[in-house]
């Protein structure tokens, strides 16, 4: 009758159905000195399980973490000196600046390709070289309208096209869902 319930609940752990209790309950029955030769892999398994749930970090765990992360000056046994980062890092930063400067500042002083011989690069243009393109107002405002008017009918084309394009998509959702 044992034999018939291991059998259910060990089909019901390689299902991933069993209880913390009746995967115990295998636990204890692997336990045991005699099991049916079929079952000899189980026990291996369950006393694996077992073994594993009992181990934990030795009394020197702290410090062996600490040596290997840098944070003491030897290694343990190796006698390998060992530099921590953080000695290093403002090397390392200062080299990181000093490289973005130089990068910055050879391509502020690169002239543009796209820039004409003869005519003034973007940094040599001054407020006062700037000029309006319209001396009258209404000038102006009626050319932004025209533009503003122009850009609105194309947006609202892509409301229309996508509207009747959603709508299709719906049409076609409703046969395949009633299909």
């Amino acid at each position: 009758m044992e034999k018939i319930r291991i059998a259910g609940l060990l089909e019901k752990y390689w299902q991933a159905e069993t209880t913390v209790d009746e995967e115990k309950v295998l636990a204890a029955y692997f336990r045991q000195p005699v099991i049916p030769p079929e079952w000899e892999a189980y026990r291996q398994l369950f006393t694996y399980y077992e073994a594993e749930s009992r181990l934990g970090v030795g009394e020197d765990f702290d410090k062996k973490v600490l040596q290997r992360i840098g944070m003491s000056e030897t290694v343990a046994g190796s006698g390998t000196v060992m530099r921590p980062l953080i000695r290093r890092a403002p090397w390392w930063a200062a080299a990181a600046v000093i490289l973005l400067s130089l990068g910055a500042a050879l391509l502020m002083d690169r002239p543009n390709p796209h820039d004409r011989p003869g005519t003034p690069s973007s940094t040599e243009i001054s407020a006062t070289t700037i000029k309006d393109t319209y001396d009258d107002p209404q000038e102006a405002l009626a050319a932004i309208r025209k533009a503003l008017f122009k850009a609105s009918s194309k947006i609202n084309q892509g409301k229309t096209i996508t509207k009747k394009e959603m709508g299709r998509m719906k049409d076609s959702w409703q046969m395949a869902v009633n299909y």
